[in-house]
């Protein structure tokens, strides 16, 4: 086993493109915390003797002193966030509440795919910074970190089993497969068996795990596609719903209606005007 007694003074980041040719020679540790993101493929980790399969979208808490290492499955792209736990702290007090139980073991937290493009931004920051390398790197740096693990405490499903524990997490392969196919006609029926469990236990296990019922999250998920659509483009509202996967445009609208409180037409030509009235101020 490797270890590193290096210290460092401030937050670092680097992302490298690993094939599964890519051996890690051993095991290591270090004594400062590491955040662990795959932004693409698909890797084993192995941390303290627990293994755990990240995809795209995941992030690996990995606690300072803890013995990991990493084997390819597949060419992935990995983001490796190193710091002090120091510079998560105000006068010896954590930035937010869940801090403690965050860092005391390995923690496995995955990024819906509605809300990657969010947290993929921060990190395109905080790897632009680390190019600056200025004398407001440092300081910056620890903004961004932990608007980093704000998105991931408000988006990310946390799991902490891992995979010897428990070999398959059904409900979060449930989980990306409607991110990945919110636009197809989903049933609470197709979904359970998809998870392999009868109906009343996938809703009771589905809510358990992300907090949510999955109708809830399925429409969660759909409406932010619209909304992400309504606002990109020129489609027409019966596009989008369709689009989004509703299916039926008054059916759409009013689900729109109830969460915006305005239907669709009206929100995009609000947000576009507010949007335009913006850009006209600055200039």
């Amino acid at each position: 086993m490797r270890i590193s007694d290096k210290a460092i003074d401030r937050i670092y980041i680097n992302s490298a493109i690993r094939g599964s040719e890519f051996q890690m020679m051993t095991d290591h540790s270090h004594n400062y915390y590491e955040l662990y993101y795959l932004r693409h493929g698909k890797v084993r980790l192995c941390v303290d003797n627990q293994f755990f399969t990240l995809q795209s979208g995941d992030f690996m808490v990995i606690p300072a002193g803890s013995n990991h290492f990493a084997n390819y499955l597949a060419q992935c792209t990995r983001v490796n966030i190193y710091f002090n736990k120091e510079e998560l702290y105000d006068a010896g007090k954590p930035f937010m509440d869940f801090l403690e139980e965050v860092f005391l073991t390995p923690i496995l937290m995955q990024v819906p795919k509605i809300y990657r493009d969010s947290i993929n931004g921060i990190i395109d920051s905080m790897i632009a910074e680390e190019n600056a390398n200025d004398s407001l790197t440092s300081s910056i740096m620890k903004l961004l970190l932990r608007q980093l693990l704000l998105y991931c405490n408000r988006y990310c499903i946390f799991r902490t089993e891992s995979d010897a524990e428990k070999k398959v997490d059904k409900i979060l392969e449930t989980v990306r497969y409607i991110n990945e196919n919110y636009n197809q006609p989903l049933t609470l029926s197709a979904l359970a068996e998809y998870a392999g469990f009868s109906p009343s236990y996938f809703s009771k296990k589905f809510r358990q795990t992300t907090g949510t019922g999955m109708k809830e999250y399925l429409t969660d998920v759909r409406l932010a596609h619209a909304v992400n659509e309504l606002l990109s483009t020129s489609h027409s509202i019966t596009e989008i719903a369709m689009n989004s996967g509703f299916g039926d445009s008054n059916h759409f609208k009013d689900i729109f209606k109830k969460v915006y409180n305005m239907p669709p037409r009206e929100y995009r030509k609000t947000v576009l005007e507010k949007y335009i009235l913006n850009e006209f101020n600055k200039t």
